[in-house]
């Protein structure tokens, strides 16, 4: 979300994707919910030009995701994802955790902007996570969470292809 203050209407990237490709020639790229190879063609048949996974990643050897994070992408919590403002101050979607569900709660006070909520997030977890509470982490994921798998990078790539081929 490049403009903070415009009005959000939360549509799908499908609906995005079909969208702009009616109103721009610019190559576009799907980003959001996509997961697998059929997500890739699917978003490529809507007219973008390519597309973005982040979620898909985070379980691969190659990630950076710490141990916590990898435990909850491979958990039940995985189904549970909300779009916040709570975590940095700008709307991304996370695995709910007892940060996102304090920010959310009616009354709570309004996030600071970005990137002031988001560093001292950072700091409440660092301090949280010394004593093994991660229940304060910035845990990215897309509603497509729970279809993450754990695999190498290239074997994940292969996949990928191999599923968009199908």
């Amino acid at each position: 979300m490049f403009d903070p203050k415009a009005v959000d209407e939360r549509l799908s990237t499908a609906v995005l994707v079909r969208l702009l490709a009616t109103r721009t020639k610019l190559p576009i790229v799907a980003a959001g919910g996509i997961m697998d190879g059929q997500g890739i063609k699917a978003a490529l048949d809507l007219g973008a030009a390519g597309a973005q996974l982040g979620t898909a990643f985070i379980l691969c050897p190659e990630s950076a995701a710490n141990a916590a994070y990898r435990t909850s992408l491979k958990s039940e919590r995985a189904g549970v994802t909300r779009l916040t403002s709570g975590l940095s101050g700008r709307p991304a979607r996370g695995i709910v955790n007892h940060l996102i569900t304090h920010a959310e709660t009616t009354g709570a006070p309004p996030s600071a902007a970005y990137p002031m909520a988001y560093d001292v997030a950072k700091q409440l977890n660092a301090i949280a996570a010394k004593d093994g509470n991660y229940e304060f982490a910035a845990q990215w994921a897309g509603q497509g969470a729970p279809l993450a798998r754990e695999l190498p990078a290239s074997d994940l790539m292969r996949a990928l292809v191999g599923e968009m081929n199908v």
